[in-house]
């Protein structure tokens, strides 16, 4: 081997040497959406999923980043967007590796109106419009041509097949009808399984518009109230609470309840010693003086103490009565009052 071969045997094996001991260049950075409008991206498969499907007008801004969720009982990577939620499935072969969530479904689900419910088609055959068996529903004019008009790119040809469009939108779900969405716009409706087409016709005679049903169905719920409990019933007045207090003397009872006759005892304080005390016993309502049945002197005792027992028989007519006491020569009173209840 001469010099100049040897010489270049030498400066490639120290190529080689160098190459394998520098590092390896970085692998191309994943495909990442930001927008300006809002703080979260849009990265890797679903990135790509997004633009090759219809972009921001069929699926909106992204409304949260990727994250784990569980769906139909396995934990997925999901992300929420404006229209709709993308849903990893590796396990799938491409497209189907990134699935749509059925929101249309889940939101009529949610308000209490399933589609299985929905009033059908009332014909098969209509001009301009399409018959669906599998839900017996008519899609008619601006809403079939958007429906035609976009899909998920399956065969890489030209334009969407009807099973390319039934793929991103789902079947439809309800007849078109006149609805107020979460916007406050009052227009023609009509609910796909994976969305809503709305025809705002303040915009142009066929502009169609998806609803944000991704921002309806992960929209913060506002907390369950709690179930107010009963009021319960006020107590019932007590009728012997509104009975006076005694005046210089004491009585028992002084609340008389059922039909029986029953005994009051009723005792007087503050009269001279020995003086003789008259009793009266007048119906508070109407000052009628009452005449009942007494046991008892009519003599203040020694310590200026006067009692009786009164007998108060059933007939007596409910209400509120004072039984009166009077010294005779001090003119001194006790006033105790009872009720009959």
């Amino acid at each position: 081997m001469n010099a100049r071969r040897m010489c270049l045997f030498v400066l490639l094996m120290v190529a080689v040497l160098l190459t394998a001991l520098l590092p390896a260049a970085p692998a191309q950075a994943q495909n990442r959406i930001c927008f300006n409008e809002v703080p979260d991206c849009i990265e890797g498969r679903f990135a790509e999923y997004w633009q090759q499907n219809g972009g921001l007008p069929v699926f909106g801004f992204p409304i949260t980043p990727a994250f784990q969720q569980e769906v139909e009982g396995k934990v997925r990577l999901v992300q929420i967007f404006e229209r709709n939620r993308f849903e990893l499935h590796p396990e799938n072969a491409r497209p189907y590796d990134v699935l749509l969530g059925r929101l249309g479904d889940e939101l009529l689900q949610r308000r209490g109106t399933p589609w299985q419910n929905e009033p059908k088609a009332p014909t098969t055959q209509q001009a301009g419009c399409r018959y669906f068996a599998q839900t017996q529903h008519l899609v008619c004019d601006a809403f079939l041509r958007y429906w035609q008009s976009y899909g998920l790119e399956f065969d890489g040809r030209r334009g969407f097949s009807e099973a390319e469009s039934l793929a991103l939108f789902g079947l439809p779900l309800t007849e078109a009808r006149v609805e107020t969405n979460s916007s406050g716009d009052t227009v023609l409706t009509q609910w796909f399984e994976r969305a809503r087409f709305e025809l705002h016709t303040n915009l142009g005679p066929d502009v169609v518009l998806l609803g944000l049903l991704g921002r309806e169905a992960f929209a913060p719920q506002p907390a369950p109230q709690p179930t107010p409990q009963p009021t319960p019933p006020p107590a019932p007045a007590d009728p012997c609470a509104d009975i006076p207090a005694p005046i210089n003397g004491e009585i028992e009872p002084k609340c008389i309840q059922g039909d029986g006759d029953v005994e009051v005892v009723a005792i007087g304080f503050g009269f001279t010693p020995g003086e003789r005390v008259g009793t009266y016993v007048t119906q508070v309502a109407t000052g009628a003086v009452i005449g009942l049945d007494t046991r008892g002197g009519d003599i203040a005792n020694e310590n200026g103490v006067y009692g009786i027992v009164l007998l108060v028989r059933s007939r007596l007519p409910k209400g509120l009565y004072a039984i009166t006491f009077e010294g005779v020569q001090s003119g001194h009173k006790a006033i105790l009052y009872f009720k009959r209840v």
